[in-house]
C-alpha cells in the first residue's frame, strides 16, 4: 500500500481539497469522492480502489471529469471529439482535467489530453499547487508519470512547502519512481522549505533501506554541515 500521506505529509496531500470546497462551488460528484478514497494508507490507484471499481461497474454515464479521473480512454475520445476545449478544462476543485488523468494512472487518457493542447506543468489552483507529474505520484503511477516526463514535466518542481516529486516517492517507499526521477534530472539533494530532504522523508516513511540507497545517489541528510558561528560564504 501507499505511504500513509495524509497523517505523514500534509504538504503533499492535494486532494484534501476535495472536502472544503469554496462556498459556490458544487459538491464534487459520487464518482469524483470515491476516486479520492482514503482509507488511512493513502490514496489507493483507482484500479485498485474496490468501492470505485464497483461503482463503475454499473455503468454509469460519465462526466468528463470522471472519465478522465477513472482513465476511460473511450469516453474521453468521444467527449473531446464533440468539444476538444475540454483537454484544457479545469473542474470546480482545482484540478485541471490532465490532473485527473494522470492520478488515473492510464496513460492513454493522459495523452489524449497532452496531444489536445493540455499542459503538462499546469499548477493546481490550490493552496497545494501541485502539477499533473505529482498528482500522479499521489497514487503511485509509475507509467503515467514516465509518459509525463517524455512530455516536458518538470521533475525539479515544487508545490507548496517546497516540496519535490522525489520528496513524495521517498515517502512511498518507491524506488522504481525514485530512479525514473533521478534519471530525469531530478536532484537528489532538493530541501523542502523547512529542511526535509529525500533521504528524511523516506525515513520518515519507515523506508530505511530506501534512505541509504538515496544517500548512494547524493541525497543528503537534514543536518546542518555549516559553520554556524561564521559569516555565510559568496
Amino acid at each position: 500500500s501507499l505511504a500513509s500521506l495524509a497523517s505523514l505529509a500534509p504538504g503533499l496531500v492535494l486532494a484534501i481539497a476535495l472536502s472544503a470546497p469554496a462556498a459556490a462551488a458544487p459538491e464534487p460528484t459520487s464518482i469524483i469522492q470515491l476516486l479520492f478514497h482514503n482509507d488511512g494508507e493513502g490514496f489507493t490507484p483507482p484500479a485498485d480502489n474496490k468501492p470505485l471499481q464497483a461503482a463503475l461497474a454499473k455503468k454509469p454515464a460519465l462526466t468528463f471529469f470522471e472519465a478522465c479521473g477513472v482513465g476511460d480512454t473511450a469516453e474521453l475520445a468521444r467527449q473531446l471529439k464533440r468539444d476538444p476545449k475540454l483537454a484544457t478544462a479545469w473542474t470546480e476543485f482545482g484540478w485541471s482535467a490532465l490532473h485527473l488523468a494522470a492520478f488515473s494512472g492510464v496513460p492513454e487518457a493522459a495523452r489524449l489530453l497532452l496531444e489536445r493542447g493540455a499542459e503538462v506543468n499546469a499548477r493546481a489552483r490550490t493552496k497545494f499547487k501541485n502539477t499533473p507529474l505529482q498528482a500522479a505520484l499521489l497514487a503511485g503511477q509509475l507509467a503515467t508519470a514516465r509518459l509525463l516526463l517524455e512530455r516536458g514535466a518538470d521533475p525539479l518542481v515544487r508545490q507548496a512547502h517546497g516540496f519535490t516529486a522525489l520528496h513524495e516517492a521517498a515517502l512511498m517507499g518507491r524506488r522504481d519512481l525514485i530512479d525514473l526521477l533521478l534519471g530525469a534530472g531530478a536532484e537528489p539533494g532538493s530541501r523542502a522549505d523547512d529542511g526535509r530532504t529525500a533521504v528524511t522523508e523516506a525515513v520518515r516513511g519507515k523506508h530505511p533501506e530506501l534512505a541509504d540507497y538515496l544517500r548512494g545517489r547524493g541525497a543528503r541528510d537534514a543536518a546542518i554541515t555549516a559553520d554556524l558561528t561564521a559569516p555565510p560564504v559568496d
